[in-house]
């Protein structure tokens, strides 16, 4: 009988050690987040002086570096060696928007060509290209809604519209299987349902459409923020929650 008993302690001792290896094994707790680094690369919309890039690096905490590489009149072609540069220091993820500048200079096969090189070169260095179209800029029509521009001054058309550049990023994105955040048409729905005189507040100035105010940074920099959740979930615990 003392002898069963041991063979009964030493089988359950036996058991309970298996079960919490198995335990242990098939735990559902999430991984621990991971730090990255993203770069931004654009035009004055993203860029320090007036675009939402600043706004955008105030929600980001420790788990989240970010490289911001956006200069006022930028286009692909410009800012490629830009580009370069900013893969010396092997960035996790690169946001690439452009448009603003690039629709005065070439049409789309030459953005299309331009932004897919973009895409080769990030992906060659290690990192994943997020493609996102161009902001629009707040011009509205004599219906209160947004009237994409296409003229660089009366008589001078301009090489394609943002829409149009727009259908292309997403293109590109879809042929070259990376993240697309399709800001122009999400940009285009915010400022239909604020209207005109609320997006007024917006401008960097009184007449400036394009740029922004710190108002119009945090606003787009939130439409960026939302869409990266998504696009690219993996970002989320770098970014920190509006403030009440």
């Amino acid at each position: 009988m003392e002898r069963w008993l041991r063979y009964a302690c030493i089988a359950l001792c036996l058991g309970l050690t298996a079960c919490s290896h198995l335990d242990a094994g098939d735990s559902d707790d999430p991984a621990p987040a991971q730090n990255y680094t993203i770069g931004l690369i654009g035009d004055s919309t993203v860029a320090a002086t007036y675009g939402w890039g600043p706004a955008f690096m105030g929600r980001c905490n420790a788990r989240l570096t970010v490289l911001n590489y956006a200069k006022n009149g930028a286009t692909l072609e410009s800012l490629s060696d830009n580009l370069d540069e900013l893969l010396t220091l092997h960035p996790d993820y690169v946001l690439i928007q452009f448009g603003h500048n690039d629709q005065k200079k070439y049409g789309t096969e030459e953005y299309r060509e331009r932004l897919k090189s973009y895409v080769d070169r990030i992906k060659a260095a290690g990192g994943l290209p997020i493609i996102q179209s161009s902001v629009t800029r707040r011009n509205f029509g004599e219906d209160g809604k947004i009237a994409p521009r296409t003229e660089m001054k009366a008589g001078v058309p301009l090489k394609a519209d943002l829409p149009t550049f727009s259908k292309i990023a997403r293109a590109v994105a879809e042929q070259e299987d990376v993240p697309f955040i399709d800001l122009y048409h999400i940009s285009v729905a915010h400022h239909n349902r604020i209207g005109p005189e609320a997006s007024a507040a917006y401008n960097f100035n009184g007449t400036d459409t394009t740029h922004f105010s710190p108002e119009g940074a945090t606003a787009i920099a939130e439409l960026v923020i939302a869409e990266l959740r998504v696009a690219v979930p993996e970002l989320s615990p770098g970014l920190n929650p509006l403030s009440d």
